[in-house]
């Protein structure tokens, strides 16, 4: 049931969005002839069920088909948006001119709507497989002498499956190890609950190094895989898997939290409530949200961290922590999605914020879910360098 109200509701969506972009076309680019514009609306039906019918297949069975459709309907939708962005402007541009008395010339107007939704499709598409590396600096009152501009590579949300697949999990790795980090951080999402070859997608992490260790958090893609598949798999990598546990490392205290979050701070191993003086904590959570549950939270924490984030952080700031590492968000991930992802998690979307002497880093994450672009900002892999708090 829940299943066939999403399939609704996207299907909906995607039927108005098709229509706008379609509509636009044909008014742009004068299409009179009935026959061509019959078959341009038929397109517009077929298409607009290709991402949820592509869903299904491939969820159905996974074979050289289906997973070409899917690759299509994916690619086809990132097109759609930037074509829906670019009909808009160009919308409002028409209205502005005619309102000023100046007749633009509207096929051109047209031409330039298209030229910009392919070009930004292309580009996100490349951008999708070719990270930057991004280094933020988090201050620390009582920071250990051994952790001073240390370096911590956080990766979050790769969606090894069908689109990133060995390739790109190479060029990730052969990135960190030319960084020389000290530790490693994974905020889950490590597979893509759309299927793939995980265990060869997963591979080059067997070569991945950092000096103080690898560590690896659930998300709820993890979920989606089935969660007892995803631990196996990562299981037989060198990432070690944080499940609700601390962990001791020189100094600095490692608290991963398994998604989709925890009773109450009782509920994680190892773990004191009281930061022993002259450690740094730092907490490793999937989505910039409060981790516990409570009497008044959503009761389906998947839903709610897509369209009602608790950004509370009640639980959060009793770990006592100095530092919480999130992904989920993607930044958006596909123009202009970055200001729903904004409006959504009231500014904790991407990017350090402080929270009530708790800071939290949300990263952009290193690949893509759905369509395999990104043009609302670059993927990343985020070095995260621990320095000295000075004054207030």
């Amino acid at each position: 049931m829940r299943f066939a109200l999403f399939a609704l509701t996207m299907t909906g969506i995607m039927l108005m969005m098709h229509y706008a972009v379609f509509r636009s076309a044909i008014a742009f680019f004068r299409i009179s002839r009935p026959e061509i514009r019959y078959l341009l609306y038929a397109a517009m039906v077929l298409l607009s069920f290709s991402f949820i019918t592509a869903f299904v297949a491939i969820h159905w069975r996974q074979n050289a088909w289906t997973i070409a459709y899917y690759r299509f309907a994916a690619v086809w939708t990132g097109f759609l948006i930037h074509s829906l962005s670019a009909a808009t402007v160009a919308w409002i541009v028409l209205g502005i001119s005619r309102l000023a008395g100046v007749n633009l010339p509207v096929k051109g107007i047209g031409t330039v709507m298209l030229a910009l939704a392919v070009t930004a499709s292309a580009y996100g598409i490349w951008a999708a497989f070719h990270p930057v590396v991004r280094y933020v600096s988090v201050p620390v009152a009582d920071l250990p002498e051994a952790w001073k501009n240390s370096k911590i590579a956080v990766l979050s949300d790769m969606h090894l499956g069908l689109m990133h697949q060995q390739g790109f999990a190479r060029r990730v790795v052969n990135i960190i190890n030319s960084l020389q980090p000290d530790l490693v951080l994974i905020t889950g999402d490590l597979v893509d609950g759309m299927g793939g070859p995980y265990k060869d997608n997963l591979t080059p992490l067997n070569d991945l190094k950092a000096r103080h260790g690898l560590f690896f958090v659930t998300g709820n893609h993890e979920h989606y895989v089935g969660i007892e598949k995803s631990l196996g798999l990562i299981r037989n990598t060198p990432l070690r898997i944080l499940d609700n546990e601390a962990v001791a490392i020189r100094g600095l205290e490692l608290v991963g939290v398994s998604y989709p979050g925890i009773a109450g701070v009782d509920g994680l191993e190892n773990f004191s409530q009281t930061k022993t003086p002259g450690t740094v904590r730092i907490v490793m959570f999937h989505t910039p949200t409060e981790m516990g549950f409570h009497e008044d939270s959503t009761r389906d924490r998947h839903l709610a961290n897509y369209w009602m984030p608790d950004t509370r952080f009640i639980t959060n700031r009793e770990l006592s922590a100095d530092l919480q590492i999130s992904g989920h968000t993607h930044g958006g991930q596909i123009f202009p999605m970055q200001f729903l992802t904004r409006w959504l998690y009231r500014g904790h979307d991407y990017g350090l914020k402080k929270i009530n002497g708790l800071y939290l880093y949300t990263t952009s994450g290193t690949g893509s879910w759905g369509p395999p672009m990104r043009t609302a900002g670059r993927p990343e892999i985020a070095v995260i360098r621990l320095v000295k708090k000075r004054g207030k």
